[in-house]
């Protein structure tokens, strides 16, 4: 068996008796990150030994330090301490340093996730703090693992070792990291990862997801017990072990089957019996994170939910797949990832890492309908934004199987504004708007109803409004049908100093159809990468000063590019102005190399925005 305690003490902490010289134009770097994993006596033991260095005040937000653990996880040989730049011990970590606490979440009732949190900051720069600590796990279903302990900070070497039995398999990946040097000694296999993260992921508008920029490694035990006993042979194993794991958890308790068989009496029609169940979802439970047994992979009981109205999307869903069962249409617990961009599933590696989400699927013949049980206001069957265009896995005994959601169409997700200006000859203007927001904007309007108060959406809607000096008088969100996937905003503004004086002569400037804002392409890191279409359409009148007329009228626009499409026109109908405009653009992924010509397009567009519209006295 490898010496595990004997390989960090010569590999880690004697090297640290020289310092290495490091640049000092970051805030803080990570000079060593390494994770050791060793397979013993059926748990896993990780050692984390980590030395950072402080560059300036800017850096001493990582003086903070967080260490997570749960409930079947024990923390020990939690040590620490800081250097100043000769390498000399400045300050060691007590014991009374470190707080102890329960992590809970903002959106959490609780949760079985704790963190040992500790302060390990000096007030002379560089310094280094070093720290290590050992976590013993009883069950795990997989391991990922990162290079780059934070997002925005460089890591200059970073090791992940994993040592276990010969008998024990598994599968592993890798992503932007070399293959894994794989040593055999005695009844041992070690499997070493060395790399670094001198590239730090900066977000970016419309970036790809960081899964596919980042360097990461997964490792995935074939066999395992976590709750159940699994297997991740495949996906059809995989989903073996989530049925099982789930399958005893769908009984609802009597009284709750009496107001079910209310609810659905005399409906024939499978799928408003499932629409008046889902509404019933709505209106009688509540999301709250539950993150507790089995790491927050098993849900609570449909019974628990009937009884205290409340649990997380693993309940929830639980709790529907239960209501439609007693109604006898059959569903499916479906996992997924939920967030702004989807990555891609490795095939070949089966686990839990992909997944953060669980919906229902509800197969109805030739039609199948989604639901998403944590909100209480999205529309029946709706598939979101940020659930749409990703693969998600259903869960069936024995036929698990890895599916693609619905992609939004540039229908689904099209905005229509409708505008109407009146200047004034002091050159102000009272602006009327109403809206129509789908996709996304509509997700983002309807929690934003649904989530915050009056005088909190007020402050939200000052904050988007894209224009300079005005007023907000009035505005409204409406929400046609509570099962309509749009929802619409009036408002009404006045527009301070909107027209310009150039000589004898005015103008003022459209106002813009919202074209989202690329950096340039020197600026530019990551590819692009846009899930769903953008689709704009916007109408608007502008009604001209007592006196004044159009003097000249711009040209007519249409771009079409292979990236999306854009159309302007001006209409002058006497003292009003009429201002058409389209802007689609293509759901894709684009390459750097393709960035230059995909970010000329946008720029196109933007120049065509700021067309700016001359008026004159009629008598001059």
């Amino acid at each position: 068996m490898f010496n595990l305690k004997f390989n960090i003490t010569l590999s880690f902490f004697l090297s640290l008796s020289i310092l290495s010289s490091y640049s000092q134009t970051n805030n803080c770097d990570v000079i060593k990150y390494l994770t050791y994993y060793e397979m013993k006596n059926d748990k896993l033991i990780e050692t984390d030994s980590v030395v950072i260095q402080i560059n300036n005040r800017n850096g001493e937000r990582y003086t903070n330090v967080g260490v997570k653990y749960s409930k079947n996880q024990k923390i020990s040989d939690l040590n620490g301490w800081i250097e100043d730049a000769t390498g000399i011990i400045v300050r060691k970590l007590k014991n009374g340093d470190i707080t102890d606490r329960n992590a809970i979440s903002d959106y959490s009732l609780y949760e079985d996730d704790f963190v040992k949190t500790f302060q390990l900051k000096h007030d002379t720069y560089p310094y280094r703090i070093v720290y290590s600590y050992r976590k013993t796990t009883k069950d795990f279903i997989s391991i990922g693992w990162e290079p780059g302990l934070f997002n925005l900070v460089p890591t200059h070497s970073a090791k992940l070792v994993f040592i276990s039995p010969k008998n024990f398999k598994i599968r592993k990946y890798s992503h932007n990291i070399m293959e894994s040097v794989i040593d055999t000694v005695e009844n041992s296999v070690r499997y070493r990862w060395e790399s670094e993260y001198l590239k730090p992921f900066h977000d970016e508008i419309y970036s790809v997801s960081n899964r596919q920029v980042l360097p990461y490694v997964i490792i995935s035990p074939i066999h395992f017990v976590y709750g159940v006993e699994g297997e991740n042979e495949n996906w059809q194993t995989f989903g073996n072990w989530q049925y099982r794991l789930i399958k005893d958890l769908g009984v609802l308790p009597e009284d709750e089957k009496i107001k079910v068989a209310q609810l659905i009496k005399g409906i024939s029609d499978k799928r408003e019996i499932v629409k008046v169940l889902y509404h019933y979802l709505q209106d009688h439970t509540r999301y709250i994170n539950v993150t507790i047994d089995v790491g927050g992979l098993k849900p609570y009981p449909a019974s628990y939910v009937a009884q205290n109205k409340y649990g997380d999307c693993k309940a929830l869903s639980n709790y529907m797949k239960a209501l439609l069962n007693f109604a006898g249409i059959n569903s499916f617990y479906t996992i997924i990832y939920r967030g702004e961009q989807p990555f891609e599933i490795i095939k070949s590696l089966p686990c839990a890492e992909y997944f953060n989400h669980a919906i229902l699927t509800v197969p109805l013949g030739k039609d199948t309908i989604w639901l998403e049980n944590t909100s209480n206001t999205g529309p029946f069957g709706n598939v979101s934004y940020d659930i749409q265009n990703r693969e998600a896995l259903v869960i069936d005994e024995f036929d698990s199987k890895l599916i693609k959601m619905p992609v939004l169409n540039k229908f689904d997700v099209m905005n229509c504004r409708k505008i109407d200006v009146t200047f004034t000859e002091a050159g102000h203007a009272a602006v009327l708007l109403k809206a129509s927001f789908k996709g996304g904007d509509f997700d983002y309007f309807n929690q934003l109803k649904s989530d915050l108060n009056k005088d909190e959406q007020d402050e939200v809607i000052r904050k988007i409004i894209k224009i300079s000096n005005f007023d907000l008088i009035q505005w409204e969100l409406n929400k046609p049908h509570r099962d309509t996937a749009s929802i619409d905003l009036s408002l009404k503004l006045t527009l301070y100093k909107a027209l310009k004086a150039l000589g004898q002569e005015n103008y003022f400037s459209n106002l813009g159809i919202g074209v989202p804002v690329f950096s340039n392409p020197k600026e530019r890191a990551n590819p692009v990468e846009i899930s769903c279409p953008i689709y704009e359409v916007d109408s608007a009148t502008y009604h001209l000063p007592v006196g004044y007329e159009i003097k000249s009228i711009p040209e007519k626009v249409s771009i079409v590019t292979i990236y999306g499409n854009y159309e302007f026109s001006v209409e002058p109908k006497g003292s009003v102005v009429m201002v058409f405009k389209k802007f689609e653009l293509f759901s894709g992924n684009y390459s750097l190399s393709q960035y230059p010509d995909f970010y000329k397009f946008i720029s196109a567009v933007n120049d065509k925005e700021n067309t700016k519209i001359l008026i004159k006295k009629k008598y001059l």
